[in-house]
């Protein structure tokens, strides 16, 4: 379950983030109102950038998962 905390109540829960991010999954830091970053955890998060296009949803930025196929239809092809 995603949380959502302004960066000052982030900054005050530091020292409880991972314990935050075991019980809540990710937390996504927001600056008025608007998100500013997301903090996940490190063991859940795939070492290819691309891998994880699928799970970025920022409805602001082109559809990454279908920038991610290309890319991986561009690789086979060479």
């Amino acid at each position: 379950m995603t949380q959502y905390l302004s960066a000052k109540e982030f900054r005050q829960r530091i020292p409880k983030i991972p314990e935050d991010l075991q019980k809540w999954g990710e937390i996504i830091v927001l600056k008025k109102s608007k998100p500013l970053f997301k903090v996940v955890p490190f063991e859940e998060v795939s070492s290819d950038l691309l891998d994880r296009a699928g799970a970025v949803q920022d409805h602001a930025q082109p559809d990454l998962q279908d920038i991610a196929n290309i890319v991986h239809r561009l690789r086979g092809q060479g």
